[in-house]
């Protein structure tokens, strides 16, 4: 993993407006976290929460993406509270970090939605309120369908409703002027929401990448849908949605072996550099967006036409039958 010690030590120079909207000079495809923390610090295009008094929650902290993610962000001072299932592991990573006294360690497991509570419960008390949740853990192309705790089919109980929930438990703790952003893929493009059966449950042939698709479309829609929410309430947040490259991390554990070694060829990005528009996302000044937007290589990008939803009608089904779900196992979510 790449230093980050020097991230912040450049001397800033005066912000020019146009940046904030076409993009930060010398930030592409390749760019690492680090590049990205450096970038925005010379052209001051920080958020104004970026500071040592605000909060940062990332889901999936303990390893890949999540972990350059959480090692950029406690770089700025912001505490950072590292979301993970396996707390052992999560602590071992994070006694290699160069900077590890703002870090926290929660345990969450976003297939259990009791867990989900309790770790939402953990966080307010402790926190009292957060500028940044960063929804970045996922799992990807389980062979079989398996499902969560709670009956749904594990990618989409774990990538968008284990997801909602937390994010739904939060957002009346999240600051004004904070920040929502949620890790989907370009795999979308391969996903379609079943209204009939989104959960494999009901006689739909369940596929690895098909279902794994359909929780990434869903996370952009999610994106869109908490923008129409916050929007609508005047609630001063931003929700964004990204797509952060094809990395060789261990989402692909569960593939063939044969699918393994194809995605050491296709993989265009280390996880450095996959985190970049995590941290890009998470710490950009909010003018940078209007809300809802899908990003890709630190820049705005569109996803498909299912992603875009430009009536609003599929987002609009998908967050209500959500929180049906949801509340059909029992749990009540806050009103927006």
């Amino acid at each position: 993993m790449a230093k980050y010690s020097e991230a912040l030590s450049t001397k800033s120079i005066p912000t020019a407006d146009n940046y904030i909207r076409t993009g930060v000079p010398k930030l592409s495809k390749k760019s690492t976290a680090l590049d990205v923390l450096k970038e925005l610090n010379n052209y001051n295009c920080l958020a104004p929460y970026v500071n040592e008094n605000s909060v940062a929650v990332i889901t999936g902290g303990s390893g890949g993406i999540g972990l350059c993610t959480v090692e950029a962000l406690s770089l700025t001072g912001m505490r950072v509270v590292l979301c993970a299932r396996d707390v052992e592991a999560a602590e071992k990573v994070i006694n290699d970090l160069t900077q590890k006294d703002n870090i926290r360690i929660q345990k969450l497991d976003l297939s259990d939605l009791n867990n989900i509570k309790e770790a939402c419960e953990e966080i307010i008390s402790t926190e009292g309120s957060i500028d940044v949740l960063l929804n970045n853990a996922g799992v990807m192309a389980i062979p079989n369908r398996e499902e969560t705790k709670e009956g749904f089919e594990m990618q989409m109980g774990v990538n968008h409703i284990g997801h909602f929930m937390f994010s739904r438990l939060l957002l009346p703790h999240i600051n004004k002027g904070g920040r929502v952003v949620t890790v989907a893929s370009t795999a979308h493009e391969g996903g379609d929401i079943d209204k009939g059966d989104i959960n494999y449950s009901e006689g739909r042939q369940y596929t690895p990448w098909g279902a794994y698709s359909q929780s990434k479309l869903a996370n952009i829609l999610f994106a869109k849908g908490l923008q129409d929410k916050v929007s609508n309430t005047k609630k001063d947040i931003i929700s964004l949605s990204l797509h952060p490259g094809v990395i060789k991390t261990s989402l692909w554990r569960n593939t063939p072996k044969a699918v393994q070694l194809i995605s050491g060829v296709i993989a265009d990005k280390t996880s450095e550099q996959g985190a970049a528009t995590n941290v890009y996302a998470s710490l950009i000044r909010s003018e940078t967006f209007n809300g809802g937007e899908y990003l890709a290589d630190c820049k705005i990008k569109n996803p498909n036409k299912k992603g875009e939803d430009e009536d609003g009608n599929l987002r609009d089904w998908l967050w209500t039958e959500t929180e049906k779900l949801i509340a059909e196992k029992g749990f009540i979510l806050p009103d927006m």
